[in-house]
Parts: structure tokens; C-alpha cells; sequence
């Protein structure tokens, strides 16, 4: 019998593909096949790709044409493969095989033919499956990435995710338990609850919140980060939403987009909600816990977008006085209403309202980040440091860099000594 050959695979873009990239790995890993980080050593490289930003996807598709011409065989996972195919196509046709997000199961068959010399494989799906269960290699050991769905509900006009992704298919709520039980016996601390809308998840009459306390009920010691949710389904269960995230386990933290602060633009981006009900989901969390983390996501310069309109958004970030803003700037995405649309702003005026965005974003969030300068108390330790230390978080998710070696799932007393825009330092007591 001949060896197994080495496998590399290269993860881009959100949790649920960090999630899928996990579960590639097990299924690989538990098939005898030989996973190396480093694409050089590895025969076959799986790249899992991310098409929600123009910028995501000239990088993956840059990195698999060069992976093509260096003579790998490119296996292409994530969203991309439905998104742009034929973009793939064209910058390596001698590609080895695209396998959708809902085909990830059949990956070791992949491998098999592909090994075998096949190439242009296409394993492509529309049927949903419950991917829960399946053998993991967890890119953070002490974290469990778990999808509590797939799809959206939502229309919006300029995102292509719902093509890779379709309509929402909420996992059940047992099955969620069980796969979060599974973690904790694996020794994983910290639970990601992940999804294209956490706020949409309902299964069978079970909403987030009755599927949060589910999940604290588990005994042991962890905390859950609550995944994106829109305003527009969080204002519907907002008492609910509230009461739950009472619970010590639950990560005082709120990723709650808002894309823009205008109305009217809202309205063309068919989000669903307005301003003000952004403003009044964030009132009533911080009313309850004052600390809480808050990062959302804006649009500059969507089509259309007056100057008046464009601060808007700014005047809202310093009324709402997110922690973090994720800043993007527009650019047409293929299947999208948006693209179509009349009256799309210059690159250059683009780039500007993004300059100013990110200018007022990183004030607001500094001048949030110094409240805590002086806080004491305890911290679990996630990950190792890009640059050395770990990272740890408090009970508000902060991420703070730490100095030291202490090992990954210890949960230590701190004192917070200095902010910066994104992260806080910190020391051990």
C-alpha cells in the first residue's frame, strides 16, 4: 500500500470556514493522511476561501494561482467555488477540485481522486447538512468553533454570501449541546457560537436565547462568544436576549452591524431595521451591562451615498461609541442587486470615507479601551501572541496581551496597565 501523501490546508475568511477547515482536518486526520501547515512540504493543498469582500477574493484567488504554478494540486473549499467559479477557472484551470461548503463530508473521497491524478473535480450541493459530530483538528486548541446554523434570512443588496451559503438552516438545538459537550471534554475554555445570523436562529420555536441557556446549563467552567447578530432580529427577543446573557458564562460582548447610519441608505441596502432601532438594541444592553463589548460593521460609500448621508455614519459611531468597527469599503460583488445599481462613487471618494471611518473608529475605541486602564480581575488565556505572549479575555471579551508563557485555557487575575485602539496590556498578578 502506498503512503498517504501530506496535506496542507490554508484557511481564510470568517468562523464558520475556520469551523469547516477544523472539520476537513478531522476527517483527513482520522483517513491516515499526513496534515502539514506548511503548503511547500504538502502535496495537495486545500485552500478554504472567502468571497464577502472584492479584497477576499483577489487574495484567494491570487494564492491559488500561485499554489497552481508551483505545481500543487489545489483543492478550493469555501465560498468562493459557488460565488466566482469561473474567476477560478480562469486563473488555474488545471485546478484539482471545488468542494462546497455543503460537501465537505466527501473530502477524503476528494483526496482519493485527486491523488489518483483526477482533476476539475466539482463536488457541488445545495442540499443542507447538519455538520455536527464530524472528527476535529482544532486550529485554536482551547477554542470550539460551533455553528448553530447556516444561510440567512436576509436580501441585503450588496452581499453574495447567500448564493455560497442559501437560506437559513437552523441546526438543532440537542445537537448544538452535544457538540459543545464534546468540546469541553476535548478541554476547549471557550465556545464561539458562529453563524451568518446568530439573531435569526430558531429551531422548531427554540430562539438564541432558550438555546443559550441550553447551553450555560452544561456544567464546567467556560465562556461563550455570542456570534453576529443583526438588530433587526435582536429587537424582536430583546428582553429574552438580555436575561441570557445574564448568565456568567456568556462573554459580554455584542457583534451587532449596523452598515450604515443613514436611513435611507439602510433601506437600500434592505437591512431591515433603522438607526434608531440600532440605537435602541445598544441602549438596552449597555443599560444592563455597562461594560459591554461592542464592535459593528459600516459600508462606506455605497452606491448613491451622499455626503450628508456618509455622516450620518460617522456622527453615529460617535453616538454609539462602538469598541471596534469593522470598516469596509464598498465594491460591487457578483449575483448582488447592488452591482446594478446606478450612481456607485469614484475609488478615490470611496477610499476617502473609508480613511475617515477608520480615523473616528480607532478614537472611539481607544477612548473606550482607557476606561479599563487600572481594572482588576480574571482572564482566560485563548491563544499565543502574534509577537510573543498570549491573549487573554475578561469577562467583556477584551483582548488582552499578556507577557508571558502561562499556558493556553489557564484563567488568571490581571491588571490592566495600558490601552492601545484594539487591544489592552496587561500583567499577571
Amino acid at each position: 500500500m502506498f503512503p498517504l501523501v501530506n496535506v496542507s490546508v490554508i484557511v481564510h475568511g470568517c468562523s464558520m470556514s475556520q469551523a469547516e477547515a477544523e472539520m476537513i482536518m478531522g476527517l483527513l486526520g482520522k483517513a491516515g493522511y499526513t496534515l502539514t501547515p506548511s503548503p511547500k512540504q504538502a502535496e495537495i493543498v486545500i485552500i478554504s476561501t472567502c468571497g464577502v469582500k472584492t479584497h477576499a477574493e483577489h487574495v484567494c484567488l491570487r494564492e491559488i494561482a500561485e499554489l497552481c504554478k508551483s505545481g500543487k494540486k489545489v483543492v478550493v473549499t469555501g465560498c468562493l467555488p459557488k460565488i466566482c467559479p469561473e474567476k477560478i477557472v480562469r486563473v488555474a484551470p488545471d485546478y484539482a477540485a471545488f468542494v462546497d461548503p455543503n460537501a465537505i463530508e466527501l473530502i477524503v473521497e476528494v483526496i482519493k481522486r485527486v491523488e489518483r491524478g483526477e482533476k476539475n473535480l466539482q463536488f457541488m450541493s445545495d442540499g443542507k447538512r447538519v455538520r455536527l459530530g464530524l472528527p476535529r483538528v482544532r486550529i485554536r486548541p482551547v477554542i470550539a468553533i460551533v455553528p448553530i446554523s447556516e444561510g440567512c434570512q436576509g436580501t441585503c443588496t450588496y452581499c453574495c454570501v447567500r448564493v455560497a451559503r442559501g437560506k437559513l438552516y437552523p441546526y438543532p438545538p440537542d445537537l448544538i449541546v452535544e457538540e459543545i459537550r464534546r468540546g469541553l471534554k476535548e478541554g476547549c475554555k471557550e465556545v464561539w457560537l458562529t453563524s451568518q445570523d446568530s439573531g435569526a436562529y430558531d429551531y422548531m420555536g427554540v430562539r438564541l436565547p432558550e438555546l443559550l441557556k441550553r447551553i450555560t446549563s452544561l456544567d464546567g467552567a467556560f465562556m461563550v462568544r455570542v456570534g453576529m447578530m443583526n438588530p433587526n432580529h435582536a429587537i424582536r427577543m430583546l428582553d429574552d436576549l438580555i436575561e441570557a446573557y445574564e448568565d456568567p458564562k456568556i462573554y459580554k460582548f455584542l457583534h451587532l452591524p449596523v452598515q450604515s447610519g443613514n436611513n435611507e441608505v439602510l433601506n437600500a441596502m434592505n437591512r431591515k431595521y433603522t438607526r434608531e432601532q440600532f440605537l435602541e438594541v445598544l441602549d438596552e444592553f449597555r443599560s444592563n451591562y455597562p461594560m459591554l463589548t461592542v464592535s459593528t460593521d459600516v459600508i462606506a460609500g455605497f452606491p448613491g451615498e451622499s455626503e450628508e448621508q456618509f455622516y450620518d455614519t460617522v456622527s453615529l459611531i460617535r453616538e454609539a461609541e462602538p469598541d471596534i468597527v469593522n470598516v469596509s469599503m464598498f465594491t460591487p460583488r457578483p449575483h448582488t442587486y447592488a452591482a446594478r445599481m446606478p450612481n456607485k462613487l469614484p475609488g478615490w471618494k470611496i477610499k476617502e470615507r473609508s480613511r475617515i471611518l477608520s480615523r473616528v473608529a480607532a478614537e472611539v475605541a481607544l477612548k473606550r479601551n482607557k476606561r479599563w486602564v487600572g481594572w482588576r480581575g480574571l482572564a482566560l488565556v485563548t491563544e499565543n501572541g502574534r509577537k510573543g505572549g498570549v491573549v487573554a479575555r475578561n469577562y467583556a471579551y477584551k483582548h488582552i496581551i499578556l507577557e508571558s508563557d502561562i499556558g493556553l485555557g489557564e484563567e488568571v487575575k490581571v491588571k490592566l496597565e495600558e490601552a492601545r485602539v484594539g487591544y489592552l496590556i496587561g500583567s499577571i498578578l
